[in-house]
């Protein structure tokens, strides 16, 4: 049987203990969507928000979602595997890391994948090449059939 959701202010109330406890519950329950419509919370990332406020990030947070080089290395590797069996690209030895992102995405979950980038090189030895490209994509006003104005 699923724990009964506490509101957010009552949830604030506990020890940092009974909040850890009763949100890793809540976890093993239900989805962080669940938990962010039941908190009126706009969107997951301001779960991931919350967690970090309260200090409790790391003791919530489970290991599948946070930033893993190792599975992201995994994708990108069977994807270029796949592309050297076409002749088309080079492989990376297996010492080699790259990660690449190719997305259309709102603010808050490009930040949200700013951040997991974050945390994992806060502590990561050696030197990175780094290159992004950020822009606006236009959009369509009513009755607008352009793609920019």
């Amino acid at each position: 049987m699923k724990p009964e959701i506490l509101p957010l202010s009552e949830l604030e109330k506990l020890d940092d203990a009974e909040k850890i406890q009763t949100l890793q519950q809540y976890r093993a329950a239900y989805t962080i969507k669940d938990l962010s419509q039941a908190w009126n919370l706009s969107n997951p990332i301001q779960y991931y928000m919350w967690l970090k406020k309260h200090r409790i990030y790391e003791q919530i947070v489970r290991r599948s979602d946070k930033f893993e080089p190792s599975k992201e290395w995994k994708r990108i590797q069977e994807t270029e595997t796949r592309e050297v069996e076409r002749g088309r690209i080079r492989g990376l030895s297996a010492d080699q890391f790259r990660y690449m992102l190719d997305t259309d995405s709102s603010g808050p979950e490009l930040a949200h994948v700013f951040r997991r980038l974050a945390d994992f090189l806060q502590n990561e030895k050696g030197q990175f090449r780094c290159r992004i490209e950020l822009k606006a994509i236009a959009q369509q006003m009513n009755g607008d059939t352009s793609l920019e104005a």
